[in-house]
């Protein structure tokens, strides 16, 4: 299953759409989470403070108790005090109430709050901490717990800063969570209260999240698996017309129509190879056709001639006659068949060049002069532009492709024509170029002057002593030198054929 294309996307497609649901989830829950419990904490403090502010209008100080205004009788607690000492209107030390007495002048543990009043209107907020009630809780410093309205509540007091002015402190104790501040002299003052509804929104968030993330999980994966279909589709295509395609038959093709993506390329480059293999497939063919048909030939004047020799006794004369005649089939057929092998090894990658610095001038001047009979012959004039031209190159090998070449626009030109080679040099490249002045070659039969056994009807026959091999060994060869060649040719035009080789310093000695 996990070697299939249409598996895999739908595992990845599931995969990668389950982390975006559970990020996206995620984020959503935590931060609707910190969203609700920051509101709770922004109104624990807000509530906390304006608490402590108004704690502090009844810790006031009360006003000292009026003194006797005729000053007859000491206070009813001083017994001992004369009468008449102090200032008129003022109290001894000794003689004010213990919560209006100056620290120094306290009894030692005597603490000032004792009296403290906490005003109802400022409880009824306030409940016993259930139902998300919000809870009050007031000490004093030492711990004592001076009002609250959740007696039944277990709640811990926590440490006050005893000095200085303090903002809220924040507190969770699983689902409460707490505000607390020190209040007017060192009062604690802590508002508390559940979230558990708060909790329950939560909840009801989770679940709505994982409902809709997996409706969506399951509509993307239905989704996926239609798309995963149209993807396979083409290349399940693609399978069929493939399994149907073999030597016997090529003509099959991908219907690459209505396919805009890179199935729609792959098709084509599918459908182009192809193309190919069959073209291959009948070049081999024609080759083998036309290479047997070549070797017949020969063969049949062979054995023709064997038998006629044979069929009675002959004079020494006929007999030489015969083997002559065998021996000159015997070479025809020696030739074809060095071509072919030649070819076979171009195919291969395996034609060998003895390559080495040349005078590419040189070798085609020498060319040039063996050929001078046959131009005379089929009285043809011969010009040449062959400058000296340093090239790397198998000296053989070119100068075959330069005797193909002339021969050809020798053999294959009008009485009384022109063959003119020239050697143009270039930065990259040296061009060899041989042209006459012929009828040309019709433009039906030009893309096919470099295959194998071509001939064209008017001119190419056996009878002129072509075999149809001479442009593709030349081709060959110039390909193994890492070079082109190619036609240009208008009917009674004449023909010009341009070979390019590279002017590097180095050919491999074996081009693959």
């Amino acid at each position: 299953m996990l070697r299939s294309i249409r598996w895999t996307l739908q595992l990845w497609h599931a995969a990668i759409l389950m982390l975006a649901l559970i990020g996206f989830g995620t984020a959503t829950y935590y931060g609707s989470s910190r969203a609700k419990y920051a509101e709770v904490d922004a109104e624990l403090a807000g509530r906390v403070h304006s608490l402590a502010a108004k704690l502090a209008g009844p810790l006031r100080r009360p006003p000292p108790p009026v003194r006797n205004p005729d000053n007859l009788d000491p206070p009813p607690n001083n017994p001992n005090r004369p009468r008449g000492d102090g200032p008129p209107g003022e109290l001894r030390p000794q003689d004010r109430p213990p919560f209006d007495r100056p620290p120094e002048d306290r009894p030692q543990g005597e603490r000032p709050l004792r009296e403290l009043e906490v005003p109802p209107n400022l409880l009824e907020p306030f409940g016993d901490g259930h139902d998300d009630e919000p809870y009050l809780i007031i000490w004093r410093a030492n711990g004592e717990i001076i009002k609250t309205t959740a007696p039944n509540l277990q709640v811990p007091r926590p440490g006050f800063q005893l000095e200085g002015p303090q903002p809220a402190i924040l507190r969770h104790r699983g689902i409460i969570r707490e505000a607390y501040v020190m209040g007017p002299q060192r009062t604690g003052v802590l508002i508390g209260r559940s979230t558990q509804r708060q909790r329950n929104e939560m909840n009801r968030l989770a679940w709505l999240l994982i409902a809709t993330g997996g409706g969506v999980l399951a509509i993307g994966l239905a989704g996926g698996w239609i798309l995963s279909l149209r993807v396979v589709r083409p290349i399940r295509a693609m399978t069929a017309t493939a399994a149907t395609i073999s030597a016997s038959q090529l003509s099959g093709r991908i219907d690459a129509t209505g396919t805009a993506s890179e199935l729609g390329d792959l098709a084509r480059v599918l459908n182009a190879m192809f193309d190919r293999l069959e073209s291959s497939f009948e070049q081999q063919s024609r080759f083998t056709a036309d290479a047997s048909h070549e070797l017949r030939t020969p063969l049949a004047v062979i054995h023709s001639h064997s038998e006629l020799a044979l069929s009675r006794d002959r004079t020494p004369d006929e007999y030489r006659r015969t083997i002559a005649t065998c021996l000159r089939a015997c070479g025809r057929m020696q030739g074809l068949m060095e071509s072919l092998l030649l070819l076979a090894r171009a195919d291969a990658g395996q034609l060998k060049l003895d390559c080495q610095p040349i005078d590419l001038g040189q070798i085609a001047d020498e060319c040039l002069s063996m050929l001078r009979p046959l131009a005379a012959e089929k009285f043809v004039q011969v010009e040449a532009d062959l400058p000296p031209t340093d090239i790397t190159g198998d000296p053989v090998r070119l100068a075959q492709v330069v005797t193909n070449l002339l021969t050809n626009a020798i053999r294959y030109n009008c009485e009384g024509g022109t063959v003119r080679v020239a050697i143009a040099t270039h930065e990259e490249c040296v061009e060899l170029i041989v042209s006459n002045t012929g009828t040309g070659i019709d433009a039906k039969d030009r893309p096919h002057v470099f295959d194998r056994f071509f001939r064209v009807d008017a001119h190419r026959n056996r009878e002129s002593g072509g075999s149809g091999l001479g442009l593709a060994i030349c081709k060959s060869i110039v390909e193994a030198h890492e070079g082109t060649i190619e036609l240009t040719s208008d009917e009674n035009a004449g023909t010009i054929f341009t070979v390019r080789l590279p002017s590097r310093k180095s050919i491999p000695e074996i081009v693959s």
